[in-house]
């Protein structure tokens, strides 16, 4: 009896050692380093080759490219490839020039709470336009430069049933189309949607957990705190941390807005900024919440991932804050 017993019990630790590493191992394919910078296409149509050296030499990983709304380019897809497509392909070229190890991400034409009725027709003609710059681009520089695509909606739009969200047709298009960047594509899905505030901030976050955590639609959510522009809004900041603390979407109380995860979805924070960080910082009320940020988010750096986003003079942006904080 002792030694089965023995052998019975050596069993059961070899089964929970065994589990105990692979409990290690998925906390650490669940972790992330990418030091992310938004780029919309205007902002790419300002830039000169010493901007684009600057972003080239920079500390940056991930480069999203952001398309405006859908409606500026038609909302058609030969809309899309006429006059968005030429915008990216140049970027993504001006990128790999001055970085060969550039990650890129191709960014959907946008919608928003004032074009959201185009969702259930978008699939086909958002990636084509996705194909076409594949194609353009060539083989080379998509599979070693695009990462993967940017789902330019920052908040899910229209009524969610949240025992049938894909009935909501924006959530039904990013599950649609997820599944072709992953299967067709065989690329990454990000989404950067901004965390509660205006008059049902709860909706907002609540939407934001069922698509990130329910099912694995996105590879990354990287959440906009908002605080930076609107003071009102600080205890975001905690909501946000929760949120990528305990990798589950959480409100601000830290409670999950789903207790199970059922998504592989890794979680992250953007970093919000402008021109008003600049020295000698004339506005030191946005310098302030912006340090905020810092304290809070510096933790994760080098485990989860980040982007940042910012306007004004991109040089000055990289020298000033960007490349100090990823650094």
């Amino acid at each position: 009896m002792n030694k089965h017993f023995k052998r019975f019990t050596s069993f059961f630790v070899v089964v929970f050692l065994l589990l105990g590493f692979l409990s290690v191992q998925s906390v650490f394919a669940a972790t992330d380093s990418s030091k992310m910078i938004t780029l919309t296409v205007g902002q790419c149509q300002t830039f000169t080759d010493s901007d684009w050296a600057a972003l080239g030499n920079s500390s940056v990983t991930d480069f999203v490219i952001i398309p405006a709304l859908a409606s500026s380019y038609g909302s058609t897809e030969t809309g899309y490839k006429t006059q968005l497509a030429p915008i990216v392909i140049n970027a993504i070229n001006k990128l790999v020039t001055y970085r060969s190890t550039a990650k890129i991400w191709i960014g959907t034409p946008g919608i928003a709470s004032s074009n959201y009725g185009i969702a259930s027709t978008s699939l086909n003609p958002f990636y084509n336009y996705i194909t076409y710059i594949q194609a353009q681009i060539g083989t080379t520089k998509w599979s070693n430069n695009i990462r993967g695509v940017y789902m330019n909606e920052e908040a899910v739009y229209g009524t969610v049933d949240y025992s049938n969200i894909m009935a909501n047709a924006c959530i039904a298009l990013m599950n649609n189309l997820s599944y072709r960047v992953h299967t067709n594509l065989v690329k990454k899905f990000l989404w950067i949607p901004y965390y509660g505030y205006g008059s049902d901030p709860a909706t907002i976050i609540k939407n934001i957990g069922y698509v990130a955590d329910k099912y694995t639609i996105f590879d990354y959510v990287i959440i906009q705190p908002h605080y930076y522009f609107d003071s009102t809004v600080q205890s975001n900041l905690n909501g946000v941390y929760y949120s990528v603390n305990a990798q589950k979407v959480c409100y601000r109380d830290g409670v999950a807005v789903i207790a199970s995860k059922g998504s592989s979805t890794i979680i992250g924070v953007e970093m919000e900024s402008s021109w008003r960080l600049e020295y000698p910082y004339t506005y030191p009320d946005y310098k302030s919440r912006y340090d905020e940020y810092v304290s809070k988010f510096s933790e994760f750096k080098g485990t989860y991932p980040f982007a940042f986003y910012w306007d004004g003079t991109i040089t000055t942006a990289l020298d000033g804050w960007i490349n100090p904080f990823y650094n």
